[in-house]
């Protein structure tokens, strides 16, 4: 190490690295806690993705049935003519 003020900074970290405990379960905590979060997110995507699906599913069903059968013919059979 080269300066005084590094070798401080240096002894400061150590001395604030010794001082910290872990518990022993930390991980397993913190990978539970992951996880909720994760299933959380992956039921609210779902529950958005159904719900744009069925309001579009509701729109076009409204749209369909509100036109008139003679209204908007795509194909007509040439044999009925």
């Amino acid at each position: 190490m080269g300066t005084d003020g590094e070798q401080r900074l240096a002894d400061a970290l150590r001395c604030a690295a010794d001082e910290v405990t872990t518990s022993p379960d930390a991980y397993r905590e913190v990978r539970a806690r992951w996880r909720r979060k994760e299933r959380r997110r992956r039921l609210v995507v779902a529950v958005l993705a159904s719900a744009v699906v069925v309001t579009a599913n509701g729109i076009a069903l409204w749209a369909l049935s509100d036109a008139s059968p003679t209204q908007h013919v795509i194909f007509e059979d040439p044999a009925r003519r």
